[in-house]
């Protein structure tokens, strides 16, 4: 290793990257993408949350910020995120591998959503979350027409570290524009409006899925418990699976039956 390379990486050795975003949602969202849980969450109102996570390291080079960009597109496809913001601090515990978002969540990636463009060369995320953020401005706005610059301007804020130079970002954006307004700014991702019964009749299942979810995972912990106090020849009491869970004890109280079924 040289005098260069060992400089730098003491340099960000003891650094974390903070995740900040800023969600419209009710919560579950975090569960119905398996995320991993965050190391902060705040309730704003009843439709918006923040969560905050400690990402391990820091993300300069091309190749790990690329990374970082493609895991924030996901969440942009997959969740109604207002905002994102990333900041470095000095490292803390419980520090989380962001390649934990692409391994183990449900987080939906570019390939769920398909686009067909002329620009094969642009085909890459930078062009993807720009193209993204036109099709949610048309689509919340009901616009027959974005002005060149509001386009521009969203990409130098998120993107402009992410591309060669200034002209290649310009280029995206006008490659973009140009399609959008060939087409009467439609969007290309198709927006079915239910009706009321349509929509309680999906939170329905929706909450029934996340339910069984919960019961599944309850389930999980206790099995795991009891197998552990087993090992240990303690007696399989409520008392001391709530001590291994960390789960409320009138959680556990209402599995009784399933406890019994391991005595």
């Amino acid at each position: 290793m040289d005098i260069i390379t060992n400089n730098k990486q003491n340099k960000y050795k003891n650094l974390t990257t903070l995740l900040i975003l800023h969600i419209q949602g009710d919560g579950e969202e975090i569960f119905e993408y398996n995320l991993p849980y965050p190391n902060k969450y705040i309730r704003k109102n009843e439709e918006e949350y923040i969560i905050e996570y400690h990402l391990k390291g820091v993300f300069r080079t091309k190749n790990s910020s690329e990374f970082l960009n493609d895991i924030l597109l996901r969440f942009n496809i997959s969740m109604q995120v207002k905002d994102v913001k990333t900041k470095v601090i000095n490292q803390v515990e419980n520090e989380l591998e962001l390649k934990k978002f692409s391994s183990s969540s449900n987080l939906k990636s570019l390939s769920n959503v398909i686009f067909t463009t002329r620009v094969n060369k642009y085909n890459d995320s930078t062009f993807w979350g720009i193209k993204l953020f036109v099709e949610h401005y048309i689509k919340k706005y009901g616009v027959g027409l974005i002005p060149f610059d509001t386009i521009f301007n969203y990409a130098y804020t998120h993107y402009v570290d992410h591309v060669k130079d200034f002209s290649t970002l310009k280029a995206k954006c006008r490659s973009i524009w140009n399609y959008y307004n060939e087409r009467g700014w439609k969007t290309q991702l198709q927006y079915t409006k239910k009706d009321q019964g349509e929509v309680m009749a999906t939170r329905l299942e929706h909450v029934q899925n996340l339910a069984q979810q919960k019961t599944t995972r309850t389930k999980i912990l206790i099995k795991g418990a009891i197998e552990e106090l087993k090992k240990q020849n303690k007696k399989i009491t409520i008392a001391n699976i709530v001590k291994i869970t960390k789960l409320h004890r009138n959680t556990i109280s209402k599995y009784k039956d399933y406890i019994q079924s391991f005595k």
